[in-house]
């Protein structure tokens, strides 16, 4: 029973906070106008702070967390053509929402959440690497995805490097380590400003992810999209913990890999389905859907894992 507790005040807190951010919106106290500034505020500002400052004073090395690094490299590697495979049934304009439903999840936000509330700062440091690896595969992964299915908008492999280096996750995760490598010593007023901004990050983040949500395209939901949600929510994982199987990792390494597989899919893949001219409507409905059901995926497989690995 412990297990089980412990697990949902892992997830319990964050999906609240969606819940809340959702009632927010509909009473009309989250506007859109508000909604859309503080997500760009997060990604451009308090997120790349949160992420140099949990990394910089992390007490962790970055060769240490190598093998969980290749775990999570493999297992995406792994998940993404597994997803190619399963959307081969659907029509060619299912196809495009499904694969990115099933294997992208919301790793900046509910799973740096997660793995905060599991484990801490180490927990979280741990996830950030991590998720800067599998957002590099993720953004990789979108460009086949874009060269396949769309046929009126091409990127290039300079267009993709150029995003990649320009993305502020990834540059504030690279500064962080470069700067603990070189052991460098920041002043105090710098890091506990830096506090300051990093501990608005998550909350609000959450609180906008919920008001963005639409429950009511739950009624709408096919086949296509449980399909993609139970791949997403129960094989993505699977598949994950498999590679960290294999590269023994410890009980935590093993729990921030599990906590970031089980987060929902990200809402990114309506954007990037929409682009492509895909269905929509089905990337809505996996993101909606799986957002509701992932409290208890990863709720269960934080539980076994703690079991197993005590």
């Amino acid at each position: 029973m412990e297990t089980f507790s412990f697990a949902f005040s892992v997830t319990g807190p964050i999906f609240l906070t969606l819940i809340i951010g959702y009632w927010l919106a509909k009473i009309g106290l989250l506007r859109r106008a508000f909604v859309d500034d503080s997500s760009r505020l997060v990604f451009l500002i308090t997120l790349p702070i949160l992420l140099f400052i949990n990394i910089f004073t992390a007490e962790a090395e970055l060769r240490r967390e190598l093998p969980l690094l290749a775990a999570g490299l493999i297992g995406t590697l792994v998940t993404i053509p597994l997803a190619w495979l399963a959307a081969r049934p659907l029509t060619r304009g299912d196809r495009s929402a499904f694969i990115q439903g099933a294997f992208r999840g919301n790793l900046g936000i509910i799973g740096l959440a997660w793995a905060a509330n599991a484990y801490g700062n180490s927990g979280l440091a741990q996830a950030a690497l991590l998720m800067a690896v599998v957002t590099i595969v993720y953004n990789l992964a979108a460009v086949i995805l874009f060269s396949v299915y769309s046929q009126d908008i091409k990127f290039s492999w300079r267009k993709l490097a150029r995003d990649i280096a320009q993305n502020p996750l990834i540059i504030a995760i690279v500064l962080a380590l470069i700067c603990k490598q070189l052991a460098l010593a920041l002043p105090q007023i710098l890091l506990q400003t830096g506090e300051y901004l990093a501990s608005i990050t998550l909350p609000v983040a959450l609180l906008c992810i919920g008001a963005s949500l639409d429950f009511s395209l739950l009624r709408r939901s096919s086949l296509a999209a449980l399909g993609a949600v139970g791949f997403k929510l129960v094989l993505v994982p699977a598949v994950m913990l498999t590679a960290g199987w294999l590269f023994q990792l410890p009980a935590q390494s093993m729990g921030v890999l599990l906590l970031l597989a089980c987060t929902p899919s990200a809402t990114v893949s309506f954007i990037m389905a929409r682009a492509m001219g895909g269905n929509s409507q089905l990337a809505a409905n996996v993101v909606a859907l799986s957002t509701l059901l992932s409290i208890i995926t990863a709720s269960l497989g934080l539980a076994l894992l703690e079991v197993f690995f005590q």
